[in-house]
């Protein structure tokens, strides 16, 4: 469809001469017409109010009638109608090289108001006509009436001045008919059309509308709001601003009256007794405009739906991205912890077997003196305690040597009952809460029995020795939303206390060795480490979380056991004590001829990085008749064993370049028949490391430990030999 020109080209552009006032008369703005005659530029009125830019004549004042054109303002800012001046004398002066010469002149004005959406007036728009020419015609008619002028005369110049007027009605006429918007005027209280433009036509569709009244031209509006506007609007003389108005018409005469959504303005004309004649209908056709408007919002709601939907989404994600990688850089952490705390667990059993060994080879010979006696006594009690506190190292580590079996916890926790309530003492209130059946689990009793003992006597410590702890045991099945590779089921042991619970900082570090918060008592720090390793060497895991009464909550996860078959694979050969050996029997066809010169003795490859260790260690198993070689490193030993025949291979598990496990495993496939003892500070599954006939001998070990090992691997091979 052809683009219609907008308001402000045809004010632009209209041969009529039109200025635009504000409602203190301030000149806005003035089109070319207006300037050209006035004689006047834009630039020296602009900004000054209308009767100040073209100011009486000092010298003739009655030759401007100012207040009759001030009175026609105020009347329209009143009323909110138009106002007409069909003559008014108004003299302007005319710039010339001798000053400012005022020019009688005669003009007629129409004052129209410009509305707001509220129906206030905004700014008045002048439409003015100089007919100083025609007001010389009227004169002179009067002068020929008295004989003084021809009368062919006049009537030329009545032609002449009708021509002119009838070539503005004209251009009015073409103004109205290509106005943006649809336009029309209604005269008298029936609202008969006199004028529409072709949008209007467009709007009610096509239909004849001139000289009908609204309600014969449109008769699907009747019921409809539109008539008691226009009859409130003709009866009050105030203006009317409609806004998305909705109105049923029949734009098609074989269907039925569709919706339209209009804008528009009902200006009452008002003649200058205040009555009104009728009324100017000026507005937009808004239906697309409103759809377009009702389909993008639908499509921004669902949008924003989405986008609330995603944004949640996003943001239980990151929680939980969150939450995940927190327990990640926990387990991370602990991880790490526990190969530093089993690197130094190791260590300290070195220091310890060198001190004990010491301590034993010094006792050999000390005699009657029994004050050393008791100073001796009093050091290897010290050498025990360490050797307790690298065992609870190791269990952190997950490295202790475990003897596991399956067992049912309800059956446990009854039996613990009494002793843990004279542990927990009389202010403590123990309940044990059994959900259905719980199935059993493959672990070390006396290792569980320490875990639930430990638990419970901090769930007391955080109550301050008065409250009540919850036993809670139930079955749970971890599936793809499990921490971890957890995925699987559990027998879930719950220890809940009614304190003041753990702060965040403290959940974090809970499991580290040696963090405590019992800052008065000898808390070693150790209690929830230890926990934390047996369960993790158990295949199991362990979380805190915030009590149901407030306090904390310790939920312990041990695996289901299902049967031997799995007992067996999950379990292996853990059952090593110190000095034991923890494999099968070496076969038949291994047994050759002891290298060693007789029955009692062994010959014995022994492996340690460790100078006053191996010295030590060396020294001992010569005492005890056996023949010792000393080695430093693996390769060492490899070279040793290809140099010639040994009984026994004692190697360190922890040396500098090859393992002691790899040095097993060498040996082992290169020397068949020869015995072989790993020396740990924690029981190494022989199973786990492919060396079916290895032994594991736990440090500290004392002399006699020694002395019951290689008993043990003489008479064996002594009975194989026979």
């Amino acid at each position: 469809m052809q683009q219609r020109p907008s308001f402000e080209s045809l004010f632009r552009l209209s041969p009529n001469a039109y200025v635009l006032l504000d409602r203190d008369l301030v000149i806005l703005d003035a089109n070319a017409a207006y300037l050209t005659l006035t004689g006047r530029k834009l630039t020296d009125i602009q900004g000054q109010r209308l009767h100040e830019a073209f100011a009486a004549d000092p010298l003739s004042p009655e030759m401007t009638r100012v207040q009759e054109l001030l009175d026609s303002f105020a009347r329209v800012l009143s009323r909110k109608a138009v106002d007409t001046l069909p003559v008014i004398r108004y003299s302007i002066a005319r710039q010339t090289p001798l000053g400012p010469v005022y020019e009688d002149r005669y003009w007629s004005a129409t004052h129209t108001p410009i509305l707001d959406e509220q129906g206030e007036v905004v700014a008045i728009l002048q439409h003015t006509s100089d007919i100083t020419e025609l007001q010389a015609m009227k004169d002179s008619l009067s002068q020929a009436a008295a004989g003084r002028q021809p009368l062919q005369q006049l009537e030329q110049g009545v032609m002449s001045r009708a021509r002119l007027l009838q070539s503005e009605g004209e251009q009015l006429r073409r103004l109205f008919a290509q106005a943006p918007g649809f336009v029309c005027f209604l005269r008298g209280p029936d609202h008969v059309y006199e004028l529409v433009n072709d949008a209007y036509r467009q709007v009610t569709g096509h239909r004849q509308l001139l000289g009908k009244t609204v309600r014969e031209g449109l008769p699907e509006i009747e019921g409809q709001a539109l008539i008691g506007l226009l009859d409130e609007v003709y009866r009050t003389g105030q203006p009317y601003v409609g806004k998305r108005v909705s109105l049923f018409l029949r734009r098609h005469p074989d269907k039925e009256p569709q919706e339209a959504i209009l804008d528009f303005v009902l200006q009452p004309i008002v003649e200058n007794d205040g009555g009104v004649i009728g009324i100017f209908v000026q507005g937009q056709d808004v239906t697309e405009q409103q759809r377009n408007e009702a389909e993008l919002q639908r499509y921004r709601d669902q949008l924003e739906e989405l986008v609330r939907e995603r944004t949640l989404a996003l943001q239980q994600s990151e929680a939980e991205r969150q939450v995940a990688e927190q327990a990640l850089q926990q387990a991370q952490r602990l991880e790490a912890v526990g190969k530093l705390t089993g690197g130094i667990a190791h260590d300290f059993n070195n220091m310890l077997q060198i001190i004990g060994g010491n301590l034993q080879l010094l006792r050999r010979g000390l005699g009657s003196d029994q004050t050393a006696a008791r100073r001796l006594d009093s050091a290897v009690s010290g050498v025990e305690k360490g050797a307790r506190l690298a065992s609870q190292l190791l269990a952190f580590a997950s490295r202790q040597p475990l003897l596991p079996r399956q067992v049912h916890l309800p059956e446990l926790l009854e039996q613990m009952h009494e002793l843990l309530n004279g542990a927990l003492g009389s202010a403590v209130q123990l309940e044990l809460e059994v959900l259905g059946e719980p199935w059993p689990v493959f672990a070390d009793v006396g290792n569980l029995q320490s875990v639930v003992l430990n638990l419970a006597s901090n769930a007391r410590d955080a109550m301050a020795g008065s409250g009540r702890v919850v036993l809670r045991l139930e079955n749970r099945q971890l599936g793809e939303d499990a921490p971890g590779n957890s995925r699987g089921d559990y027998v879930l042991l719950s220890v809940i206390d009614e304190g003041g619970g753990m702060s965040d900082d403290v959940r974090a570090r809970a499991f580290e060795p040696f963090f405590t918060t019992k800052q008065d008592s000898n808390a070693s720090g150790l209690g929830l480490s230890m926990v934390y390793g047996f369960v993790k060497q158990s295949g199991g895991f362990v979380t805190l979380e915030s009590g149901e009464r407030g306090g904390t909550a310790v939920h312990v996860h041990l695996p289901r056991c299902v049967d031997d078959g799995q007992r067996q694979g999950a379990g292996g050969d853990l059952s090593a004590g110190p000095a034991k050996a923890v494999a099968g029997d070496p076969q038949p066809d291994d047994v050759v001829e002891n290298p060693a010169a007789d029955d009692a003795s062994l010959k014995i490859l022994f492996v340690e990085d460790d100078p006053t260790l191996r010295m030590l260690t060396g020294e001992v198993m010569m005492e005890l008749g056996h023949q010792v070689v000393a080695s430093e490193t693996a390769e060492e030993a490899l070279e040793a064993l290809g140099q010639q025949p040994f009984d026994v291979l004692l190697t360190d598990v922890g040396l500098a370049g090859m393992s002691g496990i790899d040095l097993a495993r060498e040996a082992s496939a290169r020397h068949p028949r020869l015995s072989l003892v790993i020396a740990s500070g924690y029981a190494v599954n022989a199973s786990d490391v492919g060396l079916d006939r290895l032994r594991t001998m736990l440090k500290p070990y004392d002399i006699h430990q020694v002395r019951e090992l290689l008993d043990g691997i003489r008479a064996e091979r002594a009975a194989l030999r026979n």
